[in-house]
């Protein structure tokens, strides 16, 4: 079994919105023996933490995202984004990423990964590379994925947490999921999921 570090891991996001901070935070939380979160509102340097989640494909202009990880020095870098498609994970390892990691991924998983690129291991894998968010027809990205997430037993407190938004949020998707797909409940809403092509 890997050895963890002796005292908390200084982990910093560098978060443009309250709505990230504050869900990472919480996702956190539970985890404050393990981790302590400082929040970064633009990429700089990084001096006194030990590793930094930034996302440099969410903007327009991806390519100055990229030029921006190695100014994150000298905390080692975490890509943290959405997708885990092979071609974003080479382009940010390319341009001098640690690590890469879905947002997807489980407190347990954030962890893991984060005391992995801190020794120095390999990142570990956390499931299955490529995967996208589904997409539905009718309905957009973030309301595939909130379905998705109902689908996977997650409560609109989870979902929040997961995705960084706040309830009020989650609960306004789901009023679109269901207005967009005739459903009324969460079990029609899945139902339809998987008559549109879902296996989850």
């Amino acid at each position: 079994m890997p050895l963890r570090p002796s005292r908390p891991v200084r982990l910093g996001v560098v978060a443009e919105t309250e709505l990230v901070a504050h869900g990472l935070a919480g996702m956190l939380r539970p985890h404050s023996g393990r981790v302590s979160l400082s929040v970064l509102r633009e990429p700089g340097p990084t001096a006194g933490l030990d590793v930094v989640l930034c996302d440099p494909f969410d903007g327009r202009d991806v390519s100055r995202g990229l030029e921006q990880i190695p100014a994150l020095g000298p905390a080692k870098v975490l890509v943290f984004t959405w997708s885990d498609h092979p071609q974003r994970r080479r382009r940010a390892l390319e341009a001098g990423a640690d690590g890469f990691l879905t947002k997807r991924a489980s407190a347990a998983e954030l962890l893991a990964t984060v005391e992995a690129v801190l020794r120095g291991d390999p990142v570990p894998e956390h499931g299955p590379r490529g995967e996208e968010p589904p997409a539905f027809p009718g309905l957009s990205q973030r309301e595939s994925e909130v379905l998705v997430l109902i689908g996977r037993g997650l409560s609109n407190q989870e979902i929040a947490d997961r995705i960084y938004v706040s309830v009020n949020s989650v609960k306004t998707y789901i009023r679109q999921i269901y207005a967009k797909t005739g459903a009324t409940r969460r079990t029609q809403a899945v139902a339809w999921a998987h008559d549109h092509g879902w296996g989850g």
